[in-house]
Parts: structure tokens; sequence; C-alpha cells
């Protein structure tokens, strides 16, 4: 039992790596797509801290949501490990959900962080927020930063309770109160 306990934490470990990694790579990917004014492979070469700021604020928003995703889906694996006779998915349904609730987190996560982005351009219809972060307006990029981080704060509960609710919950077993 002690041996699966500790192939379990690290599967855990190796999954959160992975996911960090992924989290990065994702993220600076789309928001490379995301921006039509800018490149942010440009303007952080140029040392432009406005564009830093709100790639950095993107960032710990992704993770922040993905990390409240992510819980449930580490314990239906630790479960599944931890009591196999109680297991009631095969290994390649387990790994199959498991991924599918990943990914389907991590969308959600990178739709949300976008649609607030774009959600409060649309309300500041004075300011141009591509332009501004362009410029290098840090004011505008701190701003950015927290509307991401706030919606995220928020949403990231929500994608917890959504991936809780997903997930197949084991059954304990019957208790008899009166006999």
């Amino acid at each position: 039992m002690y041996i699966t306990r500790v192939l379990v934490s690290v599967f855990e470990f190796v999954m959160t790596v992975i996911m960090s990694v992924l989290i990065l790579y994702v993220n600076y990917r789309s928001m490379r797509g995301m921006h039509h004014d800018y490149s942010e492979a440009e303007e952080l070469k140029k040392q432009n801290v406005a564009v830093a700021i709100l790639l950095a604020a993107l960032l710990f928003a992704t993770a922040l949501m993905v990390q409240k995703g992510i819980g449930p889906v580490i314990s239906l694996v630790r479960f599944y490990f931890l009591t196999p006779q109680d297991a009631e998915l095969s290994v390649w349904k387990m790994v199959a959900f498991a991924l599918s609730q990943l990914v389907l987190v991590f969308v959600i996560s990178m739709f949300t962080t976008s649609f607030a982005l774009r959600f409060y351009a649309k309300l500041t219809t004075d300011i141009d927020e591509g332009a501004e972060l362009k410029k290098g307006n840090v004011a505008v990029g701190i701003v950015l930063a927290a509307v991401v981080i706030v919606v995220a704060m928020y949403v990231s509960e929500g994608i917890g309770s959504l991936t809780k609710a997903l997930v197949p919950q084991p059954s304990i077993g019957r208790v008899q109160i009166m006999h």
C-alpha cells in the first residue's frame, strides 16, 4: 500500500508539471492569435511592460482556474489506485475521463479569460486597449490584468464545482442505522 501511495503521488506530481507546462504553452500561443493590434513576442522584445503585465496576469488566471479544476480529477485518480477493489471504471475509461476533464477545464479557462477581455473592451468604447498596450500604456495593462484576475478568482470556484459534479463519485457503502 505504501508503494502505491508513493506511485500515485509521483503521478500527481508529473500531472501537475505537465499541466503547468501546457498552461504556459497554450496560453502564450493563444495570446499570440488573440490580439491583432500587436504581437506579444515583438512587444516583449521591446520590453513593453504593459503587455508583460497582461500576459503575466493571463498566465496566473489560467493557472488558478485549472488548479481548481484538476483537484477532483486528482482525487478520482487517487481513489482509483488506492482502492482498486471499489473502482467502478476501467483504467482506460478512467484515463479518458481524466483527460477529457482536463481538456474541458483548460478550454473553459481560456474561453473565460478571452471573454472577460473582450467584454471589458466593449464596455470601454472610448479606449482602444490593444493600441494602448502596443504604445506601452502600463495603466491599461494593469487594469486589464486586474479584470482577468478578478474574473479568474470567481470563475475558478465555478470550475471547481463543475468538475466535482462531473467526476464520478465512489460509493462508500451502505450504513444500516436500525435493524
